[in-house]
């Protein structure tokens, strides 16, 4: 702080007390905090009143922005809660969507020929055995799109969930493999309940895995996958 000479001519100033505590006052005789105490001038100080308003303003600043600090802090805190439940809402409303036995996909749009069905199936097994996913998804959704056989259509739905369940998303994969037993002359039928079951099980939805086994055992009780199946039940049940 300032210091400002002070020069009394009716009486000597008391040099003395100064020098021996620091914290006094020297024209008014009190005692102020040593932080806002302007620094003695050849044994003479005097605190500056504007210096100790502006310390006193800074204090209040730092006070009132550590609590709004500490009250910005607990907001985020809930924000960041509040979104957790969000996602979590939003997960679970994504499994609903597919806890139907049935898939909600649309109908084929017959957009292309028998023999482009023929030749896009074809092609969408060229690129599945390549291990080229995207692209066999994308050949196989026209061959469904176009007038091909009942049989094929069937074989290219379970085709497109196979590559998904590749491309990590069961989700999708379970709308077209659920579709596939809409066919009755597809051969992959079973195979179709079967990895649907085993995707749900995967999913953690135990109940839609049971009910897509039982539905294989019934459909195919002596078919090739019918062993499978009961030993998926045994590892449900083992599971519960």
């Amino acid at each position: 702080m300032l210091c400002l000479p002070l020069i009394l001519d009716a009486q000597e100033s008391d040099t003395t007390r100064g020098k021996t505590d620091k914290s006094f006052m020297y024209d008014l005789g009190i005692k102020i905090e040593p932080a806002r105490e302007s620094a003695p001038l050849q044994g003479i100080g005097v605190a500056n009143p504007s210096l100790v308003r502006l310390q006193s303003q800074m204090d209040s600043l730092t006070s009132a922005f550590s609590m709004y600090k500490q009250d910005t802090d607990r907001r985020i805190t809930e924000l960041d809660q509040a979104l957790d439940s969000v996602k979590l809402v939003n997960r679970q409303l994504e499994k609903r969507i597919y806890l139907s036995p049935y898939a909600s996909a649309g109908n084929p749009r017959l957009i292309y020929s028998k023999k482009e069905g023929e030749r896009f199936f074809q092609k969408g097994t060229d690129a599945y055995n390549a291990q080229n996913y995207p692209v066999a998804v994308d050949y196989f959704r026209k061959c469904i799109d176009s007038e091909a056989g009942g049989s094929l259509i069937g074989d290219a739905y379970f085709w497109v969930g196979n590559s998904y369940i590749h491309l990590k998303d069961e989700y999708l994969a379970l709308e077209y493999l659920k579709r596939v037993p809409e066919y009755p002359l597809c051969k992959n039928i079973d195979d179709a309940l079967f990895l649907t079951a085993v995707t749900y099980r995967k999913l953690g939805d135990a109940e839609m895995a049971r009910f897509f086994l039982e539905r294989l055992l019934r459909r195919f009780p002596d078919g090739e996958m019918a062993k499978l199946a009961l030993l998926e039940l045994k590892r449900l049940k083992s599971m519960d």
